[in-house]
């Protein structure tokens, strides 16, 4: 109650999440693709949202969760509809210990878009690594055979939510469990995008409007 707080993304005093960062985290539509899972993404994962999501993932700072919740919420309506269900990426036992919530069925709450992840549609079968600073080919070794999906899912509908889209590993997992029961994949919806260094990336335009302009 007496600890002074400052912005999540650029340690600005006095305020969860500064003006200019509110800005920042405005949501520019992208489609990308992750092998064939098509991905709507919010937004670029660097700078002020790499300093935003990692202060909420590792810092506790669940403050700054609705400024992100509300750029998610609108890529999570966009590429919603009334047939299909969403299910989130499951985060480790391990993360969830370490945290005490799970941010990918956090912001999907806290998004204002309606939709409530079916519970249990994925779920971790055995331990993997932290995926950071693994390469491509070591991130899908790690996720190889990691997830299942509920049975309850067959013939259904179904679009994937992560938080960051990084190498695709992640999607394709979960994709290959889902198919694996009969789910049918529509896409993928994640907060925010990581580029190539080089730029360069599968990336497609479809809004760089910020919602509300």
């Amino acid at each position: 109650m007496v600890s002074p707080v400052c912005c999540a993304g650029c340690e600005a005093a006095d305020v969860g999440v500064c003006p200019e960062c509110r800005v920042a985290l405005r949501p520019s539509l992208q489609r990308v693709r992750a092998g064939p899972v098509s991905v709507l993404v919010a937004l670029d994962y660097g700078g002020v949202i790499a300093h935003v999501l990692g202060a909420v993932k590792e810092r506790g700072r669940t403050d700054a969760l609705g400024v992100l919740a509300g750029s998610f919420g609108v890529a999570l309506e966009v590429a919603s509809s009334a047939s299909s269900v969403i299910v989130t990426v499951p985060s480790t036992r391990a993360a969830v210990r370490r945290r005490g919530f799970r941010p990918v069925e956090e912001l999907v709450r806290r998004s204002g878009a309606g939709l409530a992840p079916v519970r249990g549609g994925l779920v971790l079968v055995r331990d993997v690594a932290d995926q950071a600073g693994l390469g491509v080919e070591e991130r899908r070794a790690n996720l190889s055979g990691a997830l299942r999906a509920s049975a309850r899912l067959a013939g259904r509908r179904v679009l994937i939510v992560d938080d960051v889209l990084t190498t695709g590993a992640t999607l394709l997992e979960a994709r290959r469990a889902l198919v694996a029961v009969g789910a049918r994949v529509e896409g993928a919806v994640c907060l925010a995008y990581t580029r190539r260094r080089d730029g360069r990336g599968e990336a497609q335009v479809t809004q760089r409007r910020p919602a509300g302009s």
